[in-house]
């Protein structure tokens, strides 16, 4: 059983790695960072079809925060399926028990804070822009 165990561990691991190096693309340093950004802002369309900077800089601002919201998302799901998963292996051992419900408690306290900041930034922005419209 135990031999079987590991040949699935190694064959998971030999996927996920041959996975990311195929999907993973190089990244080269940036000597004009700020000239590459408005390139290709330049080129960028606006829903509305304007050409407003500040309507550009707005979407671009929420896409970033919503990228990093999935970003935040993916690593709750994936330290609640770890802590899971750690409470699931532990036979009846508290010590493991209660490291999988720190895991998870972790997971849902982080999960709180990104989204009561994203709930207090919103608030925030929405109320700067009902100020000066």
């Amino acid at each position: 059983m135990k031999h079987t165990i590991q040949s699935i561990r190694a064959v998971a691991f030999a996927a996920a790695t041959s996975i990311t190096a195929l999907l993973a693309h190089p990244v080269y340093a940036a000597q004009n960072i700020v000239g590459q950004m408005t390139n290709s802002i330049k080129g960028f369309e606006l829903v509305n079809g304007g050409d407003n900077p500040e309507q550009k800089t707005e979407i671009i601002v929420g896409r970033v925060i919503g990228a990093f919201l999935s970003v935040f998302g993916i690593i709750f799901l994936g330290l609640m399926i770890y802590g899971g998963y750690k409470w699931m292996m532990a036979s009846g051992r508290e010590e493991e028990i209660s490291k999988a419900k720190s895991t998870i408690r972790s997971a849902i306290i982080g999960l709180i804070i990104v989204l009561s900041a994203y709930a207090i930034t919103y608030f925030v922005t929405s109320s700067l822009q009902g100020a000066t419209n």
